[in-house]
């Protein structure tokens, strides 16, 4: 494509049909009215969600790259969650008439590459025109034949709460920083440039769906090695905060979840210097750590006592006491906030 050619969809389309590499389980990508992809599998997980600018991210304050990162990372996740490795997704990208098309170049090239980071390829979708730059994606994957898929349903009493990260509140706290911070104090912050940077692309590790849905062997018997960790009971990607999706997976499965702070202590503790360049202490970190969007780890429930690499233990699952309702606790008591709500 040179570069003199004509800005409408198709010299559009044929910038960014380059930056989207397809893997070897695509049999017909981009270029024609669908795509043709082989699963591994014929159990099909599909999942979709969009990106609004304005309400999702600030174009001023994030990188196209970044955009197209993040709306992966949020499609990816969910199919993570279920336990399948995902394999192909579709775009449909709307901006305003005279959006550069570096811009959404940018989007795509971001797109594949954390795409093509868990496998899966970016096999066509739609360009439009809107009033505002959105990018919706439907992500697809393949659950294993005989694998059950993980559910919010299956935690019990007894389990351990685990979370696949080993820092929580980091997307809430860019955001605040984002929206509130003041941009020449930040720009000279190496952490809190990397909070922002979190927040306008999540990178969660999110092999840790499709491992814990397997679990991990047990070693043999005198082998001195600890107890491998049994397939999670639940799972669910955080997307609304920890105590939003905790409950979720409490009232799915008729339990009640208990965070113990002490596993929190440390993430609280990495934030206090950014919540202290916002004027603000403690209570501003505990609210990101408990609240923040936009964390895309995995929350799961495992039988224990281990938990499997990548995952760390912040709390426990009991059955419900007369009269209680499912819930999330925090040491024993109520958590007060609600999380993201999209119309809250």
């Amino acid at each position: 494509m040179t570069a003199d050619a004509p800005l409408d969809e198709s010299g559009i389309l044929a910038r960014i049909t380059p930056a989207l590499p397809q893997g070897r389980d695509v049999e017909l990508g981009p270029g024609d009215d669908a795509a043709v992809v082989r699963l591994v599998s014929p159990r099909l997980v599909i999942t979709t969600d969009t990106l609004t600018e304005g309400h999702d991210f600030l174009l001023a304050r994030t990188t196209p790259e970044q955009i197209g990162a993040k709306a992966a990372v949020q499609n990816l996740a969910d199919v993570a969650a279920m336990g399948a490795r995902p394999q192909a997704v579709v775009s449909a990208v709307s901006a305003p008439r005279g959006t550069d098309p570096s811009v959404l170049k940018g989007i795509a090239r971001g797109l594949a590459q954390r795409c093509a980071r868990y496998g899966a390829s970016v096999v066509g979708g739609d360009l439009g025109a809107a009033d505002a730059l959105s990018i919706t994606i439907t992500a697809v994957g393949a659950l294993p034949e005989g694998q059950e898929p993980s559910v919010r349903s299956g935690a019990r009493p007894g389990d351990v709460l685990a979370v696949g990260s080993d820092q929580l509140g980091r997307s809430a706290a860019g955001l605040a920083l984002i929206l509130k911070g003041d941009p020449t104090r930040l720009e000279a912050d190496e952490e809190a440039r990397a909070l922002m940077t979190w927040q306008n692309s999540p990178d969660p590790d999110l092999t840790l769906g499709w491992t814990a849905a397997i679990g991990e062997a047990a070693p043999a018997p005198g082998s001195g090695e600890a107890e491998g960790a049994a397939p999670a009971t639940a799972m669910m990607d955080l997307s609304d905060g920890l105590v939003r999706d905790g409950g979720r997976i409490a009232r799915a499965s008729g339990v009640v979840l208990d965070v113990d702070p002490t596993a929190l202590e440390g993430d609280v503790e990495a934030l206090l210097s950014a919540a202290a360049l916002l004027g603000a202490g403690s209570e501003a970190a505990w609210e990101w750590v408990l609240h923040c969007a936009e964390e895309h780890a995995m929350l799961a429930t495992f039988p224990g006592p281990g938990v499997p690499s990548g995952f760390r233990a912040i709390g426990s699952v009991r059955a419900r006491r007369d009269g209680e309702e499912p819930a999330i606790m925090l040491g024993g008591r109520p958590v007060a906030g609600e999380g993201f709500d999209h119309f809250g």
